[in-house]
């Protein structure tokens, strides 16, 4: 049991020392650890940090000025006695941190998930046991208000018929260092026990004396996964889901006499105590909810607003919960039971994915005997527009290998492609392009600093034509960007100037433009033909977003800039996908230079119509270019201010209607169009 820590005689000193910390993973959850250890400075001190990795170790120092750092757990440990260990590196690596720190009596924080498997978990907590040590999971939630305030209501309820748990959240497509995040259901997986924990806690509360089991288990293949969790007679449900907006995070308990609503997105609680079934109840509920969710909210934001909250809600409590329980000699705040069943369901969702990926694998054996079609690679596959390109070729039945820097879950996968992790922006192994006879070239940096766009769009596009000719590839098609020319008031043609200011457009016209002409430079060194496509605005018009030139959306109004009749360059990511799939299939007859527009321009009006059918409670306002260029010029004179180092954007500028010659894509497009209406009555006569 993890109980008494010390013996009574040292309790009176447990009780005054400051407890020295170390911090091992320096990454971001690292960081908000350390900022909350500094705020329990009366009884615990950061005294070391651990990360591998110097430029981890330097960011630690601006937020712990002076705290000593190692690159291993082990080098600290022989330098300073470490009474609390906290383990924020990957999760593959908690057990291993954490095993270390007890073996050297510490006791220990571990971030969720708390460990890979039942065993491992179970391990853990068996060896701080023994070693008289406290081990506490990452369930900060649990320390939030929302279910503190919750658990103490449980008792109003009367016997809790329902409990619910539902999290539903928006995957990170970029890190905020440039480096490649996880893939979606690897950061399903990161979130899981979050919604797990907080299940299983609320049904404790109901019944305390029962025991849980898993009834039945359902992980969809686009990200959504639905469990029955039973404990006594409670039956609790778990949604957590990529897909289901808005972005929620609540737990929902209804028993005989009220319910409540414990919202953790934002920090309030919602409850309806009495049984609520008269006339009168039923009318005035909604009001009472109201009143409480705007109070509630209203609080909670100015509290955050005042402290200037900056960590996880919950963390820094659970922190200190922790501490206290040090110093006290009493139980860890997270009981061995939450821990190993919180694991223990998170381990199945585990396998129940690795299985979804093992069956959504193709063999590069079975994959290289496709014969009698050009075999495509395209890098930037599992991008926007990279991935409407892919499944265009899979629909055609050209075999694809699909280049990424990170691999996608098994239910973003398209077809037979073969999909392999690569980091254009190193040196590439020619086996990358091994057997194959043409690379579309999606990949490039769409955000980011200078360095970023020079490492991921230009370095990666020469590293790319490298790898293809020394695998033998002779032919590339490279994509753009309809930015890369000049502004002018003519109708933009394949021919017309490009921009000759490329950094006065900031990097991502640069990183463009740039690499667009290594590409041509270094095609026509080495021998490689080069298509050269530049897309307009990418939109998807069956899922309709609002490219940045169109307007800005602000809560639930939508700034349109401009005139209703002026068209915008844009192109649906559909038929985008279908003339990169055609050009690749048909290399000899695609032009040499293709902007690449929808061949019947949408006005600015068509689009916002659009978008209101898309959602139909946004408000629109028209903000005329008349009005737009004032306002510009006043945000030009307080740039050169306010930053007189650093040249003034004009914003005016980005809005502005630019026209387009489209010609050539309408030349293109009835043959692209008959390609896949071909392909779409083949498929169908075989069902």
């Amino acid at each position: 049991m993890l109980g008494s820590t010390t013996s009574p005689d040292s309790e009176e000193n447990l009780h005054t020392t400051v407890l020295k910390v170390g911090l091992v993973g320096l990454g971001k959850m690292g960081r908000h650890h350390a900022r909350a250890i500094g705020r329990l400075g009366r009884f615990a001190q950061l005294v070391c940090a651990v990360d591998p990795l110097p430029a981890a170790r330097e960011q630690i120092q601006q937020v712990v000025p002076g705290v000593a750092t190692f690159e291993r757990l082990e080098d600290a440990l022989e330098s300073v006695r470490l009474d609390v260990v906290h383990a924020c590196t990957g999760r593959g690596s908690h057990a291993s941190v954490a095993e270390t720190a007890l073996a050297a009596d510490g006791h220990v924080y571990v971030e969720k998930p708390f460990a890979e498997s039942v065993e491992e978990a179970r391990r853990l907590l068996e060896i701080a046991s023994s070693r008289h040590r406290l081990v506490c999971a990452g369930h900060q939630l649990l320390f939030e208000r929302p279910a503190i305030e919750a658990m103490q209501l449980v008792g109003a309820l009367g016997r809790v018929i329902h409990v619910e748990s539902y999290f539903s959240f928006r995957t990170v497509r970029r890190a905020p260092d440039g480096r490649a995040p996880l893939r979606d259901d690897l950061q399903l997986l990161d979130i899981l026990p979050h919604p797990v924990y907080l299940l299983l806690r609320a049904l404790e509360a109901a019944e305390p004396d029962g025991t849980t089991g898993l009834e039945a288990l359902d992980v969809g293949t686009t990200g959504t996964l639905q469990a029955l969790v039973r404990r006594g007679r409670v039956v609790g449900s778990l949604i957590v889901t990529l897909e289901g907006r808005p972005v929620e995070n609540y737990l929902r308990l209804v028993g005989t006499n009220g319910s409540i609503h414990a919202d953790f997105v934002r920090g309030t609680v919602q409850r309806l105590l009495g049984p609520g079934t008269s006339g009168i109840d039923k009318a005035l509920n909604p009001f009472r909810l109201g009143k409480q969710l705007i109070t509630g909210t209203a609080v909670v934001l100015g509290a955050r607003i005042v402290r200037r909250t900056r960590s996880y809600p919950g963390l820094g409590e659970i922190i200190e919960a922790f501490y206290q329980a040090i110093r006290q000699g009493s139980g860890s705040p997270i009981s061995p039971e939450n821990i190993v069943q919180t694991t223990m369901l998170w381990e199945t969702v585990k396998e129940r994915l690795d299985r979804l990926s093992s069956a959504a694998m193709t063999s590069l054996s079975d994959w290289n005997d496709a014969h009698g079609q050009w075999r495509i690679a395209v890098t930037g596959g599992t991008g926007f527009l990279g991935k409407s390109a892919v499944q265009a070729m899979n629909a055609l039945g050209a075999p694809v290998r699909v280049l990424a820097r990170r691999l996608p879950p098994a239910w973003e996968r398209i077809g037979a492609a073969q999909y392999r992790e690569v980091d254009l922006g190193t040196a590439l192994q020619p086996d990358i392009f091994a057997g194959i006879d043409v690379v579309v070239h999606c990949a490039a940096e769409t955000a980011g600093s200078w360095n970023e766009h020079e490492r991921n769009s230009v370095a990666a596009t020469e590293n790319v034509l490298r790898a293809a000719y020394a695998a033998g590839v002779t032919r590339l098609i490279h994509v753009s960007s309809i930015a890369v020319h000049a502004r002018t008031r003519t109708p933009v043609r394949e021919d017309s100037a490009l921009e000759r200011n490329a950094r006065g457009r900031g990097p991502y016209v640069w990183g463009k433009l740039t690499s667009e002409q290594r590409a041509l430079a270094l095609g026509n060194e080495l021998g490689i033909d080069v298509r050269i496509v530049r897309p307009s605005a990418v939109v998807d018009f069956q899922a309709f977003e609002p490219p940045g030139r169109l307007g800005k959306r602000v809560g639930n109004v939508f700034v349109a800039v401009g005139s209703r009749r002026d068209p915008l360059g844009v192109v649906d990511v559909g038929f985008a996908g279908q003339v990169l799939a055609w050009m690749a299939l048909r290399f000899d007859e695609s032009p040499r230079v293709l902007n690449l527009l929808a061949p019947e321009l949408p006005t600015r009006g068509d689009l916002v119509t659009r978008l209101r059918s898309a959602h139909p409670e946004l408000m629109v306002v028209w903000l005329p270019m008349a009005i737009m260029v004032p306002i510009a010029w006043l945000g030009i004179a307080a740039q050169r201010v306010l930053r007189p180092r650093r040249p003034a954007l004009n914003v005016a500028k980005a809005f502005a209607t630019q026209r387009y010659d489209k010609s050539r894509v309408a030349s293109i497009a009835p043959a692209v169009r008959q390609v896949f209406q071909s392909a779409r009555l083949d498929a169908a006569a075989l069902r």
